[in-house]
């Protein structure tokens, strides 16, 4: 169900918690949001961390910022915070491309990014845009910055240095005249440090970069209430019209977790909750979580006991693979649709990690 939309209006966070969470997205939609932020994307809270990062986004978006710089772990809705810098910014919703590197091949990713001109390579077989070119006048986010090649890396740094480009075989410059948008769940000074990210590139593009908070920050906890109560407010199954809220114990449970998988995690928590109630609330018996640390000991290549646990980001989204593969019996579309990503991203990030499934595994031996 669209919520509807209003001006914002600010809410106690600090009041104590009630019986019963009832969402009420259409009675008082401005609740769920900070500021215009239900204007331009949809970045729910009113958290203090939230509102700082809605502020920096405002003034990168109004002082009209060529390059910005998204970061932010997993699921902490770094997309929604690039599309608020372009709606912002005052630009039409349809110049918004978008483009996942993680997804894209060296090769591939020049001729979509940049387009090319007919006969360039075995195969073009006519004149094709690219997305640079789609996305003038408007923005371009390109997702997981730090899978792009560093060949590709230097190409792009010549566009937002000279603000112009060629397609690939081509010999006529390209004026480019729009806002790229990067962004990565990586700490990219390490890349760099590490010689996978170009140093020039880095500096171009972190002028005031906007880090999305996680879940777990201490400033941003009283946003799992507004999260949870929005998610279930707005969620597309059928069979949530006749569930009224969350009971007190469920939204206990809820603040009680990490959330590892932060924004992500939490949608998908309600959803799945939603499918699993059969009373008029939801129920801290319906809340299931995914609990990272009872399948440390499953991961491929990994031993049953290490001693001290990996506590990176990198293995939190290893675990959280692996336990959707392994609900799903390793179907990978379906994996992907519990994660929230496409299928696209999940097999780059397979190959990323090199997992494999149990059935190739043993095939392979």
């Amino acid at each position: 169900m669209p919520v509807t939309l209003s001006a914002a209006t600010s809410v106690d966070t600090d009041a104590p918690p009630t019986q019963s969470y009832s969402p009420d997205a259409q009675a008082n939609p401005a609740r769920f949001f900070a500021g215009a932020a239900e204007l331009s994307a949809g970045l729910v809270g009113q958290s203090p961390a939230m509102r700082q990062t809605l502020d920096l986004i405002r003034v990168l978006a109004q002082n009209q910022c060529s390059s910005v710089l998204i970061l932010g772990e997993t699921g902490t809705g770094k997309e929604l915070a690039a599309r608020a810098v372009h709606a912002w910014q005052g630009k039409p919703a349809e110049s918004f491309v978008a483009i996942n590197c993680a997804t894209m091949t060296a090769g591939l990713f020049e001729s979509e990014l940049f387009g090319h001109v007919k006969g360039a390579f075995t195969g073009a077989d006519r004149d094709k845009v690219g997305l640079l070119e789609l996305a003038q006048g408007g923005s371009i986010l390109l997702d997981e910055i730090s899978e792009m090649s560093v060949e590709l890396q230097a190409k792009l740094l010549r566009v937002l240095q000279e603000r112009e480009f060629r397609r690939v075989g081509g010999t006529k410059s390209v004026r480019f005249d729009a806002t790229v948008i990067a962004s990565s769940n990586r700490d990219l000074e390490t890349e760099v440090a590490q010689g996978r990210f170009r140093r020039d590139l880095y500096y171009r593009l972190t002028v005031l970069p906007i880090q999305m908070p996680p879940l777990r920050h201490p400033d941003r906890s009283s946003d799992i209430p507004l999260l949870a109560e929005y998610f279930l407010a707005t969620s597309p199954l059928p069979k949530r019209v006749g569930i009224t809220g969350l009971c007190e114990s469920a939204m206990e449970k809820l603040l009680d977790h990490d959330w590892p998988g932060n924004v992500r995690e939490l949608k998908n928590v309600i959803e799945r909750a939603i499918l699993l109630e059969s009373g008029p609330e939801i129920s801290e018996r319906s809340v299931v979580l995914c609990q990272c640390e009872e399948i440390s000991h499953d991961l491929p290549g990994k031993p049953a006991s290490e001693g001290k646990r990996e506590f990176s980001l990198e293995a939190a989204e290893r675990e959280f693979i692996l336990r959707a593969l392994n609900e799903t019996g390793w179907q990978r579309t379906h994996a992907a649709t519990l994660l929230g990503i496409s299928r696209a991203t999940l097999h780059a990030k397979l190959k990323r990690y090199e997992m494999a499934s149990p059935l190739s595994q043993a095939q392979a031996s």
